[in-house]
């Protein structure tokens, strides 16, 4: 059977899928897609007609839009193999989830769900993963952890977040070749960190807490739709670190506004409970979930940033 796979390639939630679809499948093609990039990628597919080669096509994590999504609904041949599972807010509503081969859901009864959960569930429904195997079972709940950050704000999971900093360290095919293997392995019962992993993660921790420091003082700070945004210019890679040292030392912000120009993106991040920042990243051609969002950095993005940060108090 061949599969393919689109999947959010920003973080672990994303790469979870990949891990995932690798360990059930035998032959997997995935392609990694920028939060804005999922429909030029998979028309790439449908255009060359590649597409029609694979038995089954899923994308996670994110989900499909239009023109492509007319396309594969009114595409007989491609309706009854595409499967879409993503948790994004944005895509609740009806013109995506009228469409059988969509599923879109924020939670369950375990918490809020994640892409990776979503096709877990679905994985194990089709008996293509082993439910009883606690080394898959508890990787999947880890992800899901850090992706709602109910890490942080209901179980306090330090192991959650290192998840995280370990795929910061070894980068997207590093990281998906080690979780494969470990995933694999039938002689992990549990999912635990080896010696060497553990280097990574504290080496990388200490990186983290040197960044977070130097940002801290290139903070601009701008009123956004009513609200104090922390405007810093940085990094992609600590966009969720760097959120979480400004909530962990009450920075005077309602939000952070993180701008990223390697990957040409915005993200936003909540930093006072109860502050949702999706309408933010909306105003400027974005989406996402209530605490954390983004946008692209078009043209027409750029000359409001200049506008709002030029703009005298």
């Amino acid at each position: 059977m061949k599969v393919l796979l689109f999947t959010h390639k920003n973080d672990i939630d994303g790469m979870g899928n990949a891990i995932l679809a690798s360990v059930a499948f035998e032959e997997v093609t995935y392609e990694l897609c920028g939060t804005f990039d999922l429909t030029k990628t998979v028309e790439k597919y449908y255009e060359d007609k590649s597409i029609y080669d694979y038995d089954r096509i899923y994308v996670t994590d994110l989900c499909l839009e239009d023109p492509i999504l007319s396309k594969i609904a009114n595409d007989k041949k491609l309706t009854g193999k595409v499967r879409v599972f993503d948790h994004h807010k944005t895509f609740t509503d009806p013109k995506y989830t009228k469409h059988s081969f969509i599923k879109v859901q924020l939670e369950n009864e375990k918490g809020l769900c994640c892409g990776t959960s979503l096709f877990y569930q679905h994985l194990l429904e089709e008996n293509l993963l082993d439910k009883n195997n606690e080394t898959i079972k508890e990787f999947v709940e880890l992800t899901r952890q850090h992706d709602t950050w109910e890490w942080r704000n209901i179980y306090n999971n330090e192991k959650s977040r290192e998840l995280s900093i370990l795929f910061d360290a070894l980068g997207y095919d590093g990281y998906i070749n080690l979780m494969i293997k470990k995933l694999k392995d039938e002689h992990n019962k549990t999912f635990e960190f080896d010696a060497m992993e553990r280097i990574l993660i504290d080496n990388r921790k200490n990186q983290i807490e040197q960044k977070c420091l130097y940002y801290t003082d290139k903070i601009i700070y701008k009123e956004i739709l009513g609200m104090k945004a922390g405007i810093v210019f940085i990094t992609y890679e600590y966009r969720n670190e760097l959120a979480e040292y400004f909530r962990q030392n009450k920075f005077d912000m309602d939000f952070t506004m993180m701008i990223a120009l390697d990957p040409g993106v915005v993200a936003y991040r909540s930093v006072k409970d109860g502050v949702a920042v999706r309408p933010v990243a909306e105003l400027f051609g974005g989406k996402g979930h209530d605490k954390a969002a983004t946008n692209p950095i078009t043209e027409e993005m750029q000359q409001k940033l200049l506008k709002i940060l030029t703009e005298k108090e």
